[in-house]
């Protein structure tokens, strides 16, 4: 099974797609995306959870990381794909005040404008 996580671009706006478990072991590949996607100079990424039905303590770890990294330099972070108890998850840990937090791709799309 995978942990890695991918990345895309469409534009100035990147993904991180992250695999079905969100680990310690997914820290590696994720950092490596999303430096990626800094060297790209993104000034959006949305981090995609579809595919994940997993998070543990170091998985959201990892994503508070990446959610602070990103907010400093000034990207915006879209979330999708959460169930509503990793919604919820999020929500208790600060981190919805960093994020948006929307249905899918397509409504953060929608959200964001196609500049």
């Amino acid at each position: 099974m995978s942990k890695e996580v991918d990345h895309r671009m469409q534009g100035k706006i990147g993904f991180m797609d992250f695999p079905r478990d969100v680990t310690a072991q997914t820290r590696e590949t994720a950092y490596n995306a999303y430096n990626e996607l800094a060297r790209a100079k993104v000034d959006v990424i949305g981090l995609n959870f579809e595919a994940s039905d997993y998070l543990n303590s170091a998985g959201i770890g990892l994503v508070i990381s990446l959610v602070e990294d990103a907010v400093q330099a000034g990207r915006t972070v879209y979330t999708y794909g959460l169930s509503s108890h990793y919604r919820k998850l999020f929500s208790m840990v600060g981190l919805t005040e960093r994020i948006t937090l929307v249905a899918n791709e397509t409504e953060m799309l929608e959200q964001h404008g196609s500049d």
